[in-house]
């Protein structure tokens, strides 16, 4: 199917050769060119009870809202697509969506610049979608519907096609478009005095605050699929509310879609999971417990947002 959202007698109206490029779809067997359908409700079409029709790829190239409208139409123009093609992809079926420069984001280097952009790979996880890739894309056609009317538009140097699929255990995401949630885990350390003196403990400590040991207790308790990185850590001295000093291992905890959608609500569940196992072990200042992990960003935003500004705010 190649489909338009306008009905056929406006679309023919506005777009001039819109009746022969129709004509010639309709020409080969089982090709055919709809109108008046929209993206955002595809089962609406293609769906029901009792025949479901599923596609092995369902493509969208440039989407855009009427006239020029900001980020938050287009997200929620793109939001609502990937939410609707998802109903009607087949299991091993994938989306591809040509996005000009930047709207992606999944590429973004510093969190100003995602959240500038349409944030898709964000919202493909919310609809269990992973970004399994994004590459060059160069249309072999010519471009149209300038703001609604027959004239090409502009699609910068480096428009890319982002492919969405169902996760199934083979796909692995490349660790540069990878979604990512982060959040602060705060082990407190034990004064000297506290602690037993034996060997046990000491060497036990050590591997605790290496952070080796934490990545390992909550890799176990993620989906498969879900890679957990702790890029960070430091050891600080603070006061509490009470005026106290307390020594405190700070670890950033990070979990990356390798090949599972990451969302906030189940990075949040994580890192519930991820306390109560880890208090197993060693105490966590409490304080610090229960705050909510960061909302979602792109893999490579990361490190440069590492130039740890951990404090001692309570």
């Amino acid at each position: 199917y190649a489909t338009v959202l306008e009905d056929e007698a406006t679309h023919n109206k506005v777009y001039k050769y819109s009746s022969l490029n129709a004509k010639i779809i309709n020409a080969f067997s089982k090709h055919n060119a709809l109108f008046g359908v929209d993206a955002t409700t595809l089962s609406t079409y293609f769906g029901g009870s009792d025949n479901t029709t599923t596609f092995d790829r369902i493509q969208f190239n440039f989407p855009h809202w009427r006239g020029k409208a900001n980020n938050r139409y287009n997200r929620q123009l793109i939001n609502e697509f990937l939410r609707s093609a998802a109903t009607v992809l087949s299991p091993r079926g994938e989306i591809h969506m040509a996005l000009c420069d930047g709207q992606g984001g999944c590429s973004s280097t510093t969190l100003q610049e995602w959240k500038g952009s349409w944030q898709a790979s964000m919202f493909a996880a919310e609809h269990g979608l992973l970004l399994a890739s994004v590459s060059p894309y160069e249309p072999q056609y010519n471009l149209s519907s300038h703001r609604g009317v027959d004239r090409p538009f502009n699609l910068g140097k480096k428009p890319k096609m982002h492919v969405f699929a169902k996760p199934n255990g083979h796909i692995h995401v490349p660790r540069d478009i990878q979604l990512c949630c982060r959040h602060e885990l705060h082990i407190v350390v034990p004064d000297d005095e506290e602690d037993d003196g034996s060997s046990d403990t000491i060497c036990y400590m050590d591997q605790i605050l290496a952070g080796d040991t934490v990545e390992m207790i909550i890799q176990g308790i993620v989906p498969k699929g879900v890679r957990v990185e702790v890029p960070a850590r430091q050891i600080l001295e603070l006061r509490e509310a009470e005026g106290s000093l307390q020594k405190v291992a700070v670890f950033l905890i990070v979990y990356c879609s390798e090949r599972y959608p990451v969302t906030r609500s189940q990075a949040d569940s994580w890192r519930e999971l991820a306390e109560v196992e880890v208090e197993k072990f060693v105490p966590l200042r409490e304080n610090r417990r229960g705050r909510t992990v960061s909302h979602p960003f792109p893999y490579p935003s990361l490190h440069p947002e590492i130039k740890y500004r951990t404090t001692g705010e309570r």
